[in-house]
């Protein structure tokens, strides 16, 4: 089974929040830091508006707020 995977900025408020809760609940994801100058194409495909954080569940679905 394949975690979600968490793209997320270290020094976003919005991105700090969302890595707390998942701390705190004991979700397991796939973290991945990014730069937000030089966003992955991937992030880019399954959230167009390149905001963080973005959680992709492993069926597919996008989680794009806080």
């Amino acid at each position: 089974m394949s975690l979600p995977i968490l793209y997320s900025f270290r020094r976003c408020p919005y991105a700090m929040r969302a890595r707390m809760a998942i701390v705190r609940t004991g979700f397991q994801v796939e973290h991945r830091e990014v730069i937000l100058r030089d966003r992955p194409a991937h992030m880019m495909e399954i959230s167009p508006k390149g905001t963080v954080p973005v959680l992709l569940l492993p069926d597919g679905t996008v989680i794009e707020e806080t």
